[in-house]
């Protein structure tokens, strides 16, 4: 796979996770001068020629775990050098830049604020792979951190889809609890409406008995007034 489409890959895919971050100026030039980068980097073993490559908006904990899957194909012995925080795999067997002989890896993240830089040494033996010394063999480290970059953007974008799927059930989520909601409230309203026209019923019950009530206090009253008279002719 030729450099520029793997960058174009590695761009397109990183846009779809954030396409505020490269502008339209950066994606049309620059941008395959700045995604590896050629330097002498201390590292375990003193300064050497290193490639690195930058990831935006990635972990260190990420990068190195898509680092771990990536070496798997080199076959190799992994581990961690805690001392010095680098990865190294060593007898990797990488065809298209060690031949028929085996080299051995070392890899370093630094984590930033926003970005996490992979620095890849590459020893073939004593000495270290440079676009100078040995170019053919540079394009091709060149082209495996590119790849290795385009990975991590690939697991990037899985883990977004995730917390976006995520957000998703969320918010459909709310969106069920204001449906059952607002379900309630409709049958509470047609409760409500039941018990208005009950209630509406039950007023005119009620004033017609309070009238019959009047009618029988004002007869009540006359008895009253009866027995009243009848008292006083008494005494």
């Amino acid at each position: 796979m030729k450099i520029s489409k793997i960058l174009g890959l590695f761009t397109l895919i990183f846009m779809t996770i954030d396409p505020f971050v490269l502008n339209a100026q950066l994606v049309a030039k620059g941008a395959e001068a700045s995604m590896v980068s050629e330097a002498e980097r201390s590292m375990s073993l003193g300064s050497k020629s290193s490639l690195s490559v930058n990831l935006p908006k990635v972990k260190s904990d990420v990068a190195e775990k898509v680092w771990k899957d990536f070496i798997k194909q080199y076959k190799g012995s992994y581990k961690r050098n805690k001392k010095t925080d680098e990865y190294f795999l060593d007898n990797a067997t990488v065809g298209t830049i060690g031949g028929a002989n085996t080299v051995d890896m070392y890899m370093k993240f630094a984590e930033s604020a926003d970005v996490t830089t992979a620095t890849l040494w590459i020893d073939l033996g004593g000495t270290y792979v440079n676009s100078k010394d040995f170019k053919d063999k540079y394009d091709e480290a060149e082209k495996l951190m590119m790849v290795y970059a385009l990975n991590v953007t690939r697991e990037q974008t899985k883990e977004t889809l995730k917390t976006q799927e995520k957000e998703q059930k969320n918010l459909e989520s709310d969106l069920q609890k204001l449906e059952r909601k607002n379900k309630n409230l409709h049958e509470d309203i047609e409760t409500w409406k039941k018990k208005i026209a009950q209630a509406e019923e039950e007023i005119k019950t009620n004033i017609k008995q309070q009238e019959e009530a009047k009618v029988k206090i004002e007869t009540q009253k006359k008895v009253v007034d009866e027995v009243r008279k009848k008292l006083e002719t008494l005494n």
